[in-house]
């Protein structure tokens, strides 16, 4: 495995909230912060702001860093009410027989070896071979494994001229389109799951609130918790993206981390069914709208579409309804247009055309809204 080189960043959002004294111990940018506590004003700023959100969780940052602190300066140690607290905590996390430690030797030096072993054989229990390669060593250090573990990648491909169906080991289902690929996780790890697709698939996304699912595609990267989308990214052509349930947001890769914690993301869009969106590569922007086809959502024996003299606006809200859109018109010219006609079966855009030729009026699409303008009906 390629060695990780330790540098400095702002921490990458974790539960840090359910962390333990030794969660932290081992965890790499609490480490960072720990040991160069100075270096770097961006990690600093991070974990003052945390703790002062946090307060409940400062006793746990205390112990972390007395354990790394007994680590990184031998001739460090607590007091001794300090130590005993700390001890009581590790032999319940380790689950050791609740006996009461006894140092022999009362002279400084001594007990602050003896409290140098105890901290060292946690940190050892706890951060594995991380160890003291990392903590007695230069901040350029290179180490042989990560802290924390990655997940490992499965690319699935679609070589043949037939969909294929890929399941995933959250119960997500792909339908992989011809001549394309997918690299996958074998096991999602972490507080989301991420895939990364080029080509086009249809996703039906097992749903699950703690963990988000992103699909990356080339420049854009869509968010889901639990719905049906496609996706169409092939190399040298605009991505798009097309909701058939739920609502799923989209946005440029280089803003997850500007918004993707509440969804709210920047320079992005959230779609419902029967939207899209579509990534311009050479412009840089996406581009909402509906798609070519809209289909009625839900159970269509609801909708009938048999209107007998029913007044306009009766109209506009079936089919808003229908098929989740929005129809923007000027209720107060339309007020008198009444409508008969016979549009089951009919796709929408043809539904639009008969409707405003029927009242003598015309529609146009903006983005995902549908505008009807024309004059007053006799």
């Amino acid at each position: 495995m390629k060695p990780i080189e330790v540098g400095f960043s702002i921490p990458m959002k974790k539960s840090y909230l359910s962390y333990t004294a030794t969660d932290f111990a081992r965890d790499a940018d609490f480490l960072k912060w720990v040991k160069y506590p100075g270096d770097n004003p961006t990690l600093t700023a991070f974990w003052e702001s945390w703790l002062s959100e946090n307060p409940t969780k400062r006793e746990e940052v205390e112990e972390a860093r007395q354990l790394i602190f007994a680590i990184l300066e031998h001739n460090y140690r607590p007091s001794d009410e300090k130590q005993a607290e700390i001890w009581s905590k590790i032999r319940t996390t380790l689950h050791i027989d609740d006996q009461p430690v006894v140092v022999k030797e009362p002279q400084a030096k001594v007990r602050t070896l003896f409290w140098v072993k105890i901290a060292a054989a946690v940190i050892f229990l706890v951060v594995a071979t991380f160890g003291t390669t990392y903590f007695l060593t230069g901040r350029n250090t290179e180490l042989p494994i990560a802290v924390e573990s990655k997940p490992v990648f499965i690319k699935e491909e679609n070589n043949t001229s037939s969909p294929r169906t890929v399941v995933l080991a959250d119960g997500t289902s792909i339908i992989l389109q011809p001549q394309s690929f997918i690299q996958v996780p074998k096991d999602f790890i972490g507080d989301q799951r991420e895939v990364y697709l080029t080509g086009e698939a249809f996703f039906e996304v097992k749903r699950d609130p703690a963990k988000p699912f992103l699909v990356h595609t080339s420049e854009i990267v869509t968010r889901v918790l639990g719905t049906s989308f496609n996706v169409r990214g092939f190399e040298n052509e605009d991505v798009t993206v097309r909701v058939k349930t739920g609502k799923v947001s989209v946005f440029k890769a280089k803003d997850k981390s500007k918004g993707i914690a509440d969804g709210d993301a920047v320079e992005g869009v959230v779609l419902s069914p029967n939207q899209q969106v579509v990534y311009e590569r050479d412009k840089m922007r996406l581009s909402k709208s509906l798609i070519e086809d809209p289909v009625v959502l839900g159970t269509k024996p609801r909708y009938h579409f048999e209107f007998t003299d029913e007044p306009i606006k009766k109209v506009f809200t079936e089919i808003e309804e229908a098929y989740g859109v929005d129809i923007v018109y000027d209720e107060e010219t339309l007020a008198n247009c009444r409508l008969n006609a016979s549009l089951t079966d009919v796709p929408l855009y043809d539904k639009l055309r008969l409707m405003c030729k029927a009242i003598n009026a015309q529609y146009e699409l903006l983005d995902s809204q549908i505008d009807v303008y024309g004059k007053e009906c006799g």
